[in-house]
Parts: C-alpha cells; structure tokens; sequence
C-alpha cells in the first residue's frame, strides 16, 4: 500500500466544486482567476470557456467568477437571470454587455498605474483588508455607479489623492439575493 500526491492540474481546470471560473480562449489571461483560487489554497472549483455556457451549467454552482472575457447579448442575459435566480458574480473587467446587471456605466479613458483603498469600516464587504492604499500595475477602467450599487473600494490616482471612480463595486440583484460585483 503507497500513496502519492495526485497529479496536478493545469492551469486552465480545476477540481471541481461549487465555484464555476469562466474564461475564454480568444484571451489566455482569462484564466487567472484560477490560478489565483489555487495559490490560495481554494480547490473547490471547476473552469469552463464562456463559449459552453449555459443555464443548466450554471444552475450547478453557487459563484461564478468571470475573467477578463467579452460576452454575447445572450450570454450577458444567461448570466443575469442566473443571478436574479440568487447566484453570485464575480466579473474582472467586466464586458460593457454586463454593466446594467452590474450597475455600472463605463466612462472614457482609463487610469493606469495607480492605487487602490478598500472601504474596511465593519459590516462591509472588505472589513479586515487593509485599510492602506495598495498599489495596482496595469490599467483599470472607470466607471460611475448606478443607484443600488456600492462601492467596496475606490480607485486613487496616487497613494494620497482619491478619484470619483469605484475599483471594486457590488450590487444585490432580484428577490432571491443574487450578488453581482465588478473588478
């Protein structure tokens, strides 16, 4: 009798469980997501291409995180009414098809090497981040929230000077207590 560590997985797939990470193949960076799952010791998740979803697909999960993917009108309502059914997205550089699910509005421009602060007073989603500005590398877009979302942090063009502009931001959406936030 010998045991063994299993075989690891590659980076695009995931062990299953009841987190879905969606990604596309027109954009590799899209997976990220579960690399980033699996360096944090979270394996309870399963990956698929946004080309295969489906209702059915996504009534099996509880959380879908979506990478930076652009998505159809009809996946962009797929999406939707899975979470008006009480699922929880979770969209990083989310496809302007996803903005009124997401209750956001994309303006010009972008901001690029710059900071962000999480909003950690109690009884918010980002209680127990650090309450520092944290440097990001990259660009992030900008946008204006609509009534009903919040900000869970704030995008900040130097470490000391705030912008109007949300990095992180969450909204409840339908009767069933579906969440969607955008990154």
């Amino acid at each position: 009798f010998t045991t063994s560590d299993p075989a690891p997985l590659p980076p695009g797939q995931g062990p299953g469980g009841p987190i879905l990470v969606i990604n596309s193949a027109s954009n590799p960076f899209s997976t990220y997501s579960a690399e980033i799952l699996r360096a944090e010791g979270l394996n309870e998740f399963a990956v698929s291409d946004i080309s295969l979803i489906t209702p059915t697909l996504l009534s099996t999960y509880d959380v879908v995180i979506l990478g930076e993917v652009v998505v159809t009108p009809a996946q962009a309502t797929t999406l939707s009414n899975w979470v008006l059914d009480g699922g929880t997205l979770i969209a990083f550089k989310p496809s302007v098809e996803l903005s009124s699910l997401l209750g956001i509005t994309k303006q010009p421009g972008s901001q690029s090497e710059g900071y962000i602060l999480v909003n950690t007073t109690a009884d918010t989603p980002g209680e127990g981040i650090v309450g520092e500005t944290m440097q990001y590398h990259g660009s992030a877009d900008l946008y204006t929230m609509e009534p009903g979302t919040a900000s869970i942090a704030t995008l900040y063009s130097d470490a000391t000077t705030a912008t109007s502009y949300p990095a992180v931001t969450w909204r409840r959406v339908g009767m069933m207590d579906g969440k969607a936030i955008a990154f």
